[in-house]
């Protein structure tokens, strides 16, 4: 989860910077571009977006706590044999090991839990918006920005047990859950 994040962050971050690359790197024939930014706001930028790496890491390791803080003992024990399966599984079945956990945990667990993801969710959402935000403001004028879409938003779960997966599981894992259909290497799962 954590190089999931990561990564996203770093693509979402370096959009504009690979787009004033491309501009810089055209021919000069339109006299109406936008300036490419300096070297003070691209350092402005990679500031902006290092620090929103680290906030968005901060807000993901608190919903991991307060997610692990919601299962008691033996449901914890629960979910890390199956994690455990599933990373040894020759045809892993996420949807099915989603629904297995769901139906382990009590019903406070379950709120708990999507409490939790709620509460992330918003203030991932709103870590997007200001280094969005933050990013426009060191734009030239007139540069536009790429408008992105926040990952939570492109497969969100909906269950607990899908979102104990995402939270606590192996980066590929959690990789096949954001985008089904495939495998931990890239190739579809049959």
């Amino acid at each position: 989860m954590k190089q999931s994040i990561l990564a996203l962050a770093l693509a979402l971050g370096m959009m504009p910077l690979a787009a004033l690359a491309q501009q810089t790197n055209a021919p000069t024939q339109q006299t109406d571009a936008p300036a490419p930014p300096t070297d003070a706001q691209r350092q402005a930028m990679r500031q902006a977006m290092q620090q929103f790496v680290q906030q968005e890491e901060q807000l993901h390791q608190q919903m991991r706590s307060q997610i692990l803080s919601a299962l008691s003992p033996v449901h914890r024990r629960a979910v890390a044999a199956t994690i455990g399966n599933l990373a040894v599984a020759e045809n892993p079945d996420l949807q099915a090991a989603a629904r297995q956990l769901d139906q382990t945990l009590t019903p406070a667990e379950q709120q708990r839990i999507l409490a939790a993801h709620e509460t992330f969710k918003n203030q991932s959402m709103q870590l997007h918006e200001q280094m969005r935000a933050a990013m426009q403001s060191e734009m030239p004028a007139g540069h536009p920005m790429m408008a992105g879409t926040h990952p939570m938003n492109m497969h969100p779960p909906t269950d607990a047990g899908s979102i104990l997966l995402m939270a606590l599981a192996p980066h590929p894992l959690m990789d096949m859950m954001m985008h089904p259909g495939v495998g931990p290497a890239g190739p579809p799962l049959q």
